[in-house]
């Protein structure tokens, strides 16, 4: 149910999806209702998203997601190097009949690494296919060919292509998973404090190894206005709101 859930809601679980939404209803209404309390709220709404456009607020909170994780912890004698799907283009794949990835293709690139430092250990890489339809090839395809393409022995990772979330990434995981193993868990730094969430409900514990960081630090006003950008602030915020929604939902519902 909260599967189905989410996904029928996904595009108002971006908040500046949601912000225009509602702009919209309350002029409209406005114009049959005029109240001063609708007039009141659209306002209010309205100063919130130009807030969020102009200043780095949705920068602020990927710092707070991120912090926890800018320091890498020890790590020795791993055992299974564990991979969350979420840097592949399944869709651009499927077009070009070439690999693609997004902005997280860090998560590969670090499984591939940390699997060559520590030769006797194994990669898992969990993904499947979020969509409510189907796609003809799912994550897990354009992972392997990402393996396949940079000349890793793909004898060494193993697919879990039957789930659709992070939590069911890990679940299912779960039954590969041996008590005496030492496990790594790489995902986005911005996603690694509901991952780790997600596995402490599972009881199961994970070493975490972050990549793909989008915060960023600005030392001075000048260098925040010479890279000043309402789309990356918007990006950014919706990125943290997202992250924020799925930490209270794993704590509600699990």
């Amino acid at each position: 149910m909260y599967y189905f859930f989410s996904k029928l809601l996904a595009p108002f679980l971006k908040l500046t999806n949601l912000f225009i939404f509602l702009i919209i209803v309350l002029v409209i209404l406005q114009k049959f209702f005029p109240k001063n309390y609708i007039k009141l709220i659209r306002n209010l709404i309205i100063t919130l998203f130009i807030i969020i456009c102009i200043f780095p607020v949705g920068n602020l909170g990927l710092k707070y997601l991120e912090k926890s994780y800018i320091d890498q912890q020890a790590i020795s004698n791993i055992d299974n190097i564990v991979v969350l799907a979420g840097s592949e283009n399944v869709q651009l794949t499927k077009i070009s009949s070439k690999l693609s990835l997004n902005d997280s293709s860090e998560r590969l690139i670090a499984s591939v690494k940390l699997a060559n430092q520590y030769n006797d250990s194994k990669i898992y890489f969990l993904g499947g296919d979020g969509n409510l339809i189907k796609n003809s090839i799912d994550e897990t395809s354009v992972a392997f060919t990402f393996y396949k393409d940079v000349g890793f022995d793909v004898n060494r990772v193993y697919f879990i292509n039957n789930t659709r979330n992070t939590y069911e990434n890990l679940k299912e995981f779960k039954q590969f998973s041996k008590k005496d193993e030492r496990n790594i868990l790489i995902t986005s730094a911005f996603h690694m404090k509901r991952s780790i969430l997600i596995s402490e409900k599972l009881k199961m514990k994970f070493i975490p190894y972050a990549a793909d960081y989008r915060s960023t630090n600005s030392n001075s006003i000048i260098n925040y206005y010479q890279s000043f950008s309402i789309t990356s602030n918007l990006v950014s915020f919706d990125i943290f709101f997202n992250e924020i929604l799925g930490i209270l939902a794993i704590k509600l519902f699990y």
